[in-house]
């Protein structure tokens, strides 16, 4: 029989998080998924762990007057209680402060608790001072403790967790989705699909894109992704460069959408760094993907991204913040058909053997 196992994520099916619903997918388990919050709201079927409503509030009252229990501990109750209900066997929480919450709960039932890390639990200097005192703890608790990348991987060590217990799993991309075709014939189109936040950071891509029309003058930029801050930010950007028929902002799509610009672009381009609070990306799955498709990557040596792209043969790196070589290797990528061919065939093949969400799922099974 597969073991019973609970996912937990801090955010319930958001678009961004696809890594998190491939997980659901495809781990070799009975899987329960629970979101929605630090502490989850919503169980697998979609039910609140307390319930809503008069007298429920009512009677949740009562109990906190008669037990002195809080509101929280109430929640961890049910939780606790579902756990025992549906003998839950072990838990994969995603980001640390899911985690947090149910791990003396993990330790109190002896249920293994395997800690994911993808980014900013695992960088982010506000959110590591804020949780200092329980780090120890998880650490010490979860029997398992995964980062996307290598740089993660130092980080987390750095920041107490034992080696023996580290694992290095880059999150897969959907081959169901996510087709080879050459894109060395494709025009000058360039590719952005990520959240308009501080680690993708899109003003930078518009900043090289700009530079690159000197050379390339027809050339386009089509950007896909959610607000985090950013988007009001680089629309002013385009209009104040004059390129509001130059770049077309997409919003968010779906993985069959991402895919359906992936086939028209020249290049996928990706300007991540380090944010002024330390975080750091993992490594992108939009990254996985462009390989996967045969399109060229163009992007940063960041976080992840270097442990899956090796510059000048499944893409082209360059240093963070570097606006200029970015737009040069935009202006290579379209000016020599053979170098669009090699990096895109190289790096379909690499993700194909290396990075597909199956093996990832078979891999964390």
């Amino acid at each position: 029989m597969k073991p019973r196992v609970a996912v937990i994520s801090y955010n319930r099916n958001k678009y961004s998080e696809t890594f998190i619903s491939n997980q659901v997918k495809h781990l070799n388990a009975q899987v329960f998924y629970l979101g929605g919050g630090e502490i989850p709201e919503l169980d697998n079927e979609g039910n609140p762990f307390l319930a809503s409503g008069k007298l429920s509030e009512l009677k949740y009252a009562i109990q906190r007057t008669l037990t002195g229990q809080s509101q929280n501990q109430q929640h961890l109750a049910a939780i606790e209680a579902y756990f025992k209900k549906h003998n839950i066997q072990a838990v994969l929480a995603n980001f640390a402060i899911t985690a947090f919450p149910i791990m003396e709960i993990c330790r109190r039932n002896n249920i293994p608790l395997i800690v994911h890390f993808h980014g900013w639990t695992a960088y982010r200097s506000t959110v590591l001072e804020q949780y200092k005192a329980l780090y120890p703890i998880l650490f010490d608790t979860a029997c398992a403790i995964i980062g996307v990348s290598k740089d993660m991987l130092v980080q987390l060590e750095k920041l107490g967790a034992p080696s023996s217990k580290l694992h290095h799993l880059v999150c897969g991309y959907d081959e169901d989705v996510f087709t080879y075709s050459d894109h060395s014939n494709n025009s000058p189109t360039f590719l952005s699909v990520g959240r308009f936040c501080d680690t993708k950071n899109p003003h930078l891509t518009i900043l090289a894109f700009n530079k690159a029309l000197e050379k390339i003058p027809n050339a386009r930029l089509v950007m896909a992704g959610g607000d985090e801050s950013l988007l009001s930010a680089c629309k002013a950007l385009i209009k104040a460069l004059k390129l509001e028929d130059k770049i077309e902002m997409r919003g968010v799509l779906s993985p069959q959408q991402v895919f359906a610009e992936m086939r028209k672009a020249r290049a996928l381009v990706l300007s991540s760094a380090t944010t002024n609070l330390g975080e750091k990306e993992g490594t992108p799955v939009t990254v996985l993907e462009a390989m996967a498709c045969g399109l060229p990557v163009l992007a940063t040596n960041h976080g992840g991204i270097s442990d899956v792209i090796i510059s000048g043969q499944t893409g082209l790196l360059v240093d963070e913040f570097d606006v200029d070589a970015m737009a040069n290797n935009m202006v290579a990528i379209t000016q020599s058909n053979s170098l669009s061919f090699s990096l895109g065939k190289a790096a379909s093949e690499t993700a194909r053997k290396l990075y597909t969400v199956k093996l990832y799922g078979q891999e964390l099974s």
